[in-house]
């Protein structure tokens, strides 16, 4: 019965003798492998693979009486000298009479399959990490029964943290890296990515880098495990740094809204600040700055030294102007001031200060005080809740327009 029992096991069997020639091997040893069977033949030549020393070692060790078993995963032949993966269990069996080693039973479990689901994971592991790391795509993964989370060794590289060092796992903790002006937009949007609601699975905030800066994160997620109550049990996402996306996008929404020159806001922009400025209820003035004969420089200068002349304007408006207030090029050698929260007396102050500081500019070694009645004319204008962008900037121009008959050089204020 002892003998059935053994043959109709599932996983196979063989006895050798302590010079490791088979001497017995049940159904499911012969059904999956396929040792030498010659009289003379050890278990260790040709069984396993010979390139494979551990296991050899290891037996040799069993079967010369250093160790009385062993254990491990090994590649064993199998039928037609196909070398399969298989589980081993060694352990030898003395004499109950003089307790010398008389057999060595050898149990192996074919796991070939296993190995091949674990290759073909491990390479498909393999490809994704590779594709994400290439693509700089730091993975998380948040377990909401244990709260903890998985961060990959690009999440850790773009925000400068070691791949050995622990992250707190904590929300708390992850925003306190967020930047303040970030936090309390984000918040509450983390826990609905967690949950899958629509239109949450994607965020983007600011977080301090391990070095001090902060980096753009574009992060998405989605819950990927629910329970039977449908509650979300666990959500894995990708981040991205997208900082120098973040900064082509400033630069790009810089340069639709400035002029490219002197940097002020162009025309555009400057409307809308005024459009702004004619909504409200407080005192505001727009101020239209001509310059006077700004062709000889040109003409004697050159159009380069004209340019820094006109870059030179927009850093005395900038220099002067609050940034609660707007200056703009509005056109070739017209610019446009709006002033914000101020009453006449302080607007004629400031248009005065302007002027003269215009007027001190110098180009290259010449002063530009030196060519003929070089200067600017300012024409200044209140505005009212009645005018629009075109009407209050018509007005200025005609103040302008109204400095330079009376000679060029001076400040006109109207009604």
């Amino acid at each position: 019965m002892l003998r059935k029992i053994v043959d109709r096991a599932a996983i196979g069997m063989a006895v050798t003798g302590m010079d490791g020639v088979v001497v017995y091997t049940n159904s499911a040893f012969e059904r999956e492998f396929a040792p030498d069977r010659s009289t003379s033949a050890s278990i260790l030549h040709g069984f396993f693979d010979p390139r494979d020393l551990d296991v050899i070692s290891a037996l040799s060790n069993v079967f010369e009486g250093r160790n009385e078993g062993y254990d491990g995963e090994h590649l064993c032949r199998g039928h037609g000298g196909k070398m399969i993966w298989a589980l081993i269990a060694v352990s030898v069996l003395k004499s109950d009479t003089t307790g010398e080693p008389i057999y060595v039973i050898v149990q192996v479990g074919s796991i070939d399959r296993r190995k091949q689901v674990e290759s073909a994971l491990a390479e498909s592991e393999s490809r994704w990490h590779f594709a994400l790391e290439a693509a700089r795509q730091g993975v998380w993964d948040h377990n909401a029964r244990t709260g903890r989370m998985f961060y990959s060794p690009m999440w850790r590289t773009m925000r400068g943290i070691p791949h050995d060092e622990a992250v707190d796992d904590d929300q708390e903790a992850w925003l306190e890296r967020v930047h303040p002006d970030d936090r309390d937009r984000i918040r509450p949007n983390v826990s609905r990515q967690n949950k899958g609601e629509q239109g949450y699975d994607i965020l983007e905030y600011r977080e301090r880098h391990r070095d001090g800066h902060y980096i753009w994160i574009l992060s998405r997620g989605k819950p990927v495990e629910w329970d039977e109550d449908g509650k979300v049990l666990r959500t894995v996402g990708t981040d991205t740094d997208i900082t120098h996306l973040k900064k082509i996008e400033a630069r790009l929404a810089h340069a639709a809204s400035h002029d490219s020159l002197t940097q002020l806001v162009n025309r555009p922009a400057f409307q809308t600040s005024v459009e702004t400025a004619l909504a409200g209820l407080a005192s505001s003035y727009l101020v239209f700055l001509d310059l006077d004969h700004f062709k000889p420089i040109n003409d004697a200068l050159g159009h380069a030294a004209g340019d820094n002349v006109l870059v030179e304007v927009g850093r005395v408006l900038r220099h002067y102007i609050l940034p609660t207030d707007a200056a703009a090029r509005i056109g070739g050698d017209e610019f446009a001031v709006l002033l914000n929260h101020t009453d006449k007396t302080k607007v004629y102050e400031i248009a005065k200060t302007v002027s003269d500081a215009i007027r001190s500019i110098t180009v290259g070694q010449v002063p530009a005080v030196d060519l003929p009645t070089f200067g600017v004319s300012v024409g200044i204008v209140g505005l009212s809740s009645e005018m629009d962008f075109g009407t209050a900037l018509a007005r200025a121009d005609a103040a302008c327009y109204a400095a330079k008959r009376a000679g060029r050089g001076r400040i006109v204020m109207l009604d």
